[in-house]
């Protein structure tokens, strides 16, 4: 048995799942992998064991236990990677953790209204709450690609935990069709192109649980 387990939920709608994923799978990390599918009347019974909270995602590190995404993320960080996944220098740092706080936390319409569905590809009306948000979150990225991205074509140059808390966000703007400006579209692009994005899509795309099911039972 691989000493890290990951509990996630379906890839197809678990967003918060997908961040731990990808930053194991980015940084070479073997873990077993443990899907249960959500929105079931056993999924509580089935969260049970793993997850203190009845959420995903949840690590299991030998007799170490961790549950929420950003949480499970500093400790792979930590413990895994010796401080690799947030961006080198104390200023890159601040912003990562910064911005991978409020997108983990705030922008409650865009959780609501635009759930992510890795099946979904239709144009989706936003709220002005949503378009609000929306402005946030590109500004987010062209200023981050501007001030930090100078080494490479991710928020700050390499990869890092802040892209994993976006990856969920791409996924949605691309398939709600989000007017972004050009270099919050072109770092978008560029997420969206990572072999490991498109993998998880295309696993999303492939779970057979039905499309109305909404966002949720995640954090």
């Amino acid at each position: 048995m691989k000493d890290i387990r990951l509990v996630i939920g379906d890839k197809n709608y678990s967003s918060w799942s997908m961040c731990p994923w990808l930053l194991l799978k980015m940084f070479d990390i073997e873990f077993e992998e443990i899907r249960i599918t959500l929105y079931q009347d056993n999924t509580a019974e089935k969260l049970g064991p793993y997850s203190p909270s009845l959420k995903v995602p949840v690590l299991l590190h030998r007799d170490i236990t961790v549950w929420d995404s950003l949480a499970i993320c500093e400790y792979i960080s930590e413990e895994v990677l010796t401080y690799a996944g947030w961006p080198n220098g104390s200023k890159r740092r601040a912003s990562a953790r910064s911005v991978s706080s409020e997108i983990h936390s705030e922008f409650p319409a865009l959780k609501k209204e635009w759930p992510m569905n890795c099946k979904a590809s239709y144009r989706l009306k936003p709220s002005e709450e949503l378009v609000d948000e929306i402005a946030r979150i590109d500004a987010i990225w062209s200023c981050c690609r501007r001030r930090f991205g100078e080494n490479g074509n991710y928020l700050y140059g390499r990869f890092s935990i802040a892209d994993c808390l976006f990856a969920p966000v791409a996924v949605c703007f691309d398939a709600y069709e989000a007017e972004l400006s050009g270099e919050a579209n072109s770092y978008m692009r560029h997420l969206l192109d990572n072999p490991f994005v498109q993998k998880w899509i295309l696993l999303g795309r492939r779970e057979k649980e039905p499309l109305s099911i909404a966002y949720a039972s995640t954090a």
